[in-house]
């Protein structure tokens, strides 16, 4: 088991509510494709800052890639 199962498993029984940061890696495994920060905004229902925000987080964490640029479906 991934060390990020774990503790999303652990916030999940403590608190019983996923992190945004949580719930932006749980988009990105199910989508299996890069994304920009409006789609994840758009499919979340989060601020487009607060979404900026953790994936800023997330990428110098190493939890997740900077993919190429391309056009935005949003």
């Amino acid at each position: 088991m991934r060390e990020t199962s774990k503790i999303a498993y652990d916030r999940l029984k403590d608190g019983g509510k996923q992190t945004q940061e949580e719930r932006i890696v749980e988009i990105l495994r199910e989508k299996q494709m890069s994304m920009s920060r409006r789609e994840i905004s758009a499919m979340t229902g989060f601020e487009i800052n607060a979404v900026s925000g953790r994936v800023n987080t997330l990428i110098k964490e190493g939890r997740v890639l900077e993919g190429t640029r391309r056009k935005c479906f949003v």
